[in-house]
């Protein structure tokens, strides 16, 4: 899995825990507590794909080899 996959692969799970948070928040005060955090959460990510996006060319659909984290790869050797 490269970077731009498992990025986008996180900004979806963090949508589906921030509705089963959501579920589970008491009051107004806990929802608005769990939307900005994953809120932020996402924003974050984004940020961080758009910031890699710019050191790929357009014709490019995976970052250069010295970009390129291959996230199962990290988990395994850990």
């Amino acid at each position: 899995m490269n970077t731009f996959t498992y990025i986008d692969k996180r900004l979806i799970d963090l949508g589906q825990e921030q509705k089963a948070k959501l579920v589970h928040a008491l009051n107004d005060k806990e929802k608005a507590l769990v939307n900005a955090f994953y809120t932020g959460a996402k924003n974050e990510l984004a940020s961080l794909r758009d910031e890699l996006m710019r050191d790929v060319s357009p014709v490019d659909d995976e970052l250069p080899k010295n970009h390129i984290v291959n996230h199962a790869e990290m988990r395994e050797s850990s």
